[in-house]
This record gives C-alpha cells, structure tokens and sequence, in this order.
C-alpha cells in the first residue's frame, strides 16, 4: 500500500480524488490536509470532514491548512466547483467531524510528524494550492530527505492556462510555494493541465460510475454544476483522480524526467510553468493517459464501495 497524505482543497475532482484514495486498497490515507483554492479554507475543510465523515473506511483525522497564499491575492474556483465546493447539488451538512487543529499545532505540524514517524514511506498527494508543502519543507526542513515523494496537479506544458492565458489555477494561486517545492530537491511526481482536460468523461461515462457501488450516485450528483472552463459542457475533468492513480505503477499513464520552472514575477506571466527534458532530474512528468483504462480502473474501485 502506498501511505499517503492527502493535501486538498474540495472541489469536486479532489472529492472524487479522496473516494479513490479511501475505497481503494492501493492506498493507507494517514491525514488530510486542507488548503485554500476551490473553495474558503473554512469551506474546504468543512467538505473534507464531510466527506471523511460519510466514505471514510476509517476516521481519517482531518486538519485545516493555509487559508492564503505567501505572496498572492486570494483565488477560488467557485464558478468551476459551485458555491460550496461540492457542484450545485452537494451541499456538507449535518457534518459532526472536526478537524483535528487546536493552538500551536495544525496541518504542518501534523504532517512533519506523520512524515518523521514513518520515514520514507510516505508520500504527500497536494492536487491544490501547494501552500502548506511549502511552509512544511522551509519550517521543517528535516523532513526533506524523509519523504518519499510529493505529488502535485499543477501546472502546464503548452505554457497556457485556465486562470489567466498563461497559468493554470493550481500554480497561480501560490507561485512562490510551488517554486519552493520544486527547488527542494525532494522526488516530486506530477500532472499538469494537460492530462485533466484529455482525462475527462461525458454523460455516458457519467452513468457507469452512477452504477458504481453505493457511491454512484454520489459520483452522479458531484457532476451537476462542476463547469471546466477549458472543456464544453457535459465535460467532466479528473484532475485529481488522475494524479492520484499515477503514483500507481501501471500502463495508464507515460512519464518522462524533466526540470521545471515557474514564473514567480508580478507581471502577466506569473504562474506560467516550463519543462525541458533531462533524465537525471527529481521530476517526473505525466506527459499521456488512457482516459478508457484509467476510467475502467476508477469504476473498479468505486465499486468497492
């Protein structure tokens, strides 16, 4: 089983991120982490207590992370998610958990703990705003060379975004965090936009995961409202999902070695990221997917639910 820690900001295609990671048996979920992005912090953790509360194998611990960037306004992606987070039929209520914060100790604290208790078994999944990674490897910096690696959803290969011409959402919420974790030199293993919006199902795909389990129609209803600005209507990205089931060693997905950067300037390049190839680098890129296996094997597991 690959430990993990999930770093989330729910959102639609990290609800259906985290069903994966709880239902299937590939994954042990140590914590969850929330961050800002799609929705408030407060919003986010709210839904991840949610959905740990009513998918959860286990009773997950849950713990609220950045409620802002380092050095960036404010952004959400309500239009693309709904006003909560969850699409526009979704609504986290009657949700009894909480998380797990109390003063002087919260999601980097969690996280570093986790981490130096388990050395090099664990991997952090950050599918939103990479804000708390950062503060974790500058405020903790003995967890670098402790972590197995930290999978990210972030960025673009074509130099195009979804936020603004040039940044997709993930990167230009917090550039300055994700040029920290890049340059950390701790194996880094990531998705960009690219493979969300090839990865993504219409209606008909829509009703087989609607047969999936007794969490299909779930899966059918987080669908109504969810509005990827880049693909048409009755589109339905799985970002999250995607860079989840890559750490998995399958035939699903192609990677290449790359480096990476970022543009970190105010100017209105900034979050536009940029590869090049080098086979020696900690970066692993997901450069294709199957969209029809990686589908298949989602159905898999959600219907073990």
């Amino acid at each position: 089983m690959e430990k993990i820690i999930l770093n989330v900001d729910p959102g639609v295609d990290d609800a259906m991120a985290m069903l994966l990671a709880f239902l299937s048996p590939d994954f042990d979920v140590k914590m969850i982490a929330t961050t800002f992005g799609n929705v408030s912090i407060e919003q986010g953790t709210k839904n991840a207590c949610f959905l740990v509360q009513n998918f959860g194998q286990v009773d997950t611990t849950v713990y609220e992370g950045s409620a802002c960037a380092l050095n960036t306004p404010p952004q959400n992606a309500m239009e693309v998610h709904g006003r909560t987070g969850l699409g526009t039929k979704i609504v986290a209520k009657n949700v009894k958990k909480k998380p797990g914060n109390y003063p002087g100790y919260g999601a980097i604290e969690a996280m570093r703990d986790y981490i130096l208790k388990d050395p090099g078994q664990i991997s952090i999944v950050a599918v939103g705003p990479v804000t708390d990674i950062a503060k974790l490897l500058t405020t903790y910096p003995e967890v670098k060379d402790k972590i197995k690696q930290i999978v990210m959803e972030i960025g673009s290969v074509d130099g195009k975004g979804s936020i603004t011409p040039y940044a997709s959402f993930n990167a230009y919420c917090d550039p300055d965090a994700v040029d920290i974790v890049i340059k950390s030199g701790v194996p880094i293993l990531l998705t960009t936009k690219e493979i969300g919006t090839t990865a993504y199902y219409e209606e008909d795909q829509r009703q087989r995961f609607k047969n999936c389990g007794s969490v299909g129609q779930f899966l059918y209803d987080l669908c109504e409202g969810y509005v990827d600005k880049i693909l048409e209507a009755h589109q339905y990205a799985v970002h999250d999902s995607a860079a989840l089931l890559a750490m998995l060693k399958t035939d699903i997905f192609t990677r290449e070695k790359v480096d990476m950067e970022i543009n970190t300037s105010q100017d209105k390049k900034r979050g536009q990221t940029h590869f090049t190839l080098n086979k020696n680098s900690h970066i692993t890129l997901v450069t294709g997917v199957n969209k029809h296996k990686l589908f298949k094997k989602m159905e898999e597991i959600y219907s073990l639910s």
